[in-house]
């Protein structure tokens, strides 16, 4: 019994020494790409892009603008025929004047493209989560080492880095490439998401560079704008619960709802952003408006946030 005991003692220690290590060492390959390609960073920096977009099968094309002078002062632009888009952030606020009431499935799609290497939550947020598992993978041709990170609530995520280049790596259904030096960081100039193979939004930059700091007057509030809580890159709203649809339909297909995920957790502005029938509109509606969710923060306050939720119904 004092032998058994020995040996576990021997080998907890052991153990715990082991995982430490590897947390250690996800943590600082993952930073370390993070500071490489977080161009907010930057003191100042513009970034201009023509932008394109598939609408029903028919591609658009638009322009984007992003004017920072830091986390206090920015501004925000996408201009697409029939849409547009002003954001324009202050000292914990945003201001927002949009010509719709919510996010076009399309235009979410678009977001998801613009935000490397934040869009799926890759910055790290190291308080509650630990580095789980380090593997070795190939993304895109390149070989990669991808980083398991996971909380006590079982919360997952991967962030993928090409320690070569010393950047972050999006997996699919995003593709970017052409890294550009802009200052002392890195940042693709191709940007794109996709599904099924089909490009559904790209961007293409054209301009980045780090002129000195622009007029405060470049940062005024849109006329007609509401204005909110909020930042840049909020801590994203996570599911607490996830209500199941019910259905009986003989289709399948994918129905996206757009909600605001109030900063007490509730939602408002429930609606079909992009449909399949009556039927599976409906069911996914009643599922979301029974789920619940975190709401997102900022510098750890609650604040309101929009989403756009993707519900797949498929045949057996």
């Amino acid at each position: 019994m004092k032998y058994l005991l020995f040996l576990f003692l021997t080998v907890y220690p052991l153990a715990v020494a082991a995982s430490d290590h590897l947390d250690q060492e996800g943590k600082a390959l993952v930073e370390q790409a993070e500071r490489r390609t977080d161009i907010f960073e930057l003191p100042s920096f513009e970034m201009r892009a023509s932008i394109r977009m598939d609408n029903s099968g028919s591609p658009i094309e638009g322009t984007f603008l992003l004017l920072w002078n830091g986390p206090d002062q920015w501004r925000e632009e996408i201009s697409l025929p029939g849409y547009s888009e002003v954001t324009v952030g202050g000292k914990n606020t945003i201001s927002l004047k949009r010509s719709s009431d919510f996010i076009p499935l399309q235009v979410d799609q678009l977001h998801s493209a613009l935000r490397y290497p934040i869009s799926y939550g890759s910055l790290t947020r190291w308080p509650n989560e630990k580095v789980k598992k380090i593997r070795d993978e190939k993304i895109n041709g390149a070989k990669v080492r991808c980083v398991e990170i996971g909380d006590q609530e079982n919360h997952h995520r991967e962030v993928c880095v090409d320690p070569s280049a010393g950047v972050i790596v999006r997996q699919l259904p995003f593709l970017d490439r052409d890294m550009t030096p802009i200052g002392a960081k890195l940042f693709p100039h191709f940007l794109s998401y996709s599904e099924d193979g089909k490009v559904l939004a790209q961007v293409q930059v054209s301009d980045l560079s780090t002129p000195a700091q622009f007029p405060s007057f470049a940062f005024d509030r849109p006329p007609g704008a509401t204005v909110r809580a909020g930042c840049m890159s909020p801590n994203p709203a996570r599911a607490v619960y996830k209500a199941p649809p019910h259905w009986q339909s003989l289709v399948q297909g994918t129905v996206a709802i757009y909600a605001l995920i109030a900063a007490d957790g509730m939602l408002h502005n429930i609606q079909v952003v992009s449909g399949v029938n009556p039927e599976l509109n409906g069911a996914s509606l009643e599922a979301v408006q029974k789920s619940r969710y975190e709401p997102a923060t900022c510098n750890g306050t609650a604040v309101d946030s929009e989403i756009v939720i993707k519900i797949n119904y498929w045949l057996r």
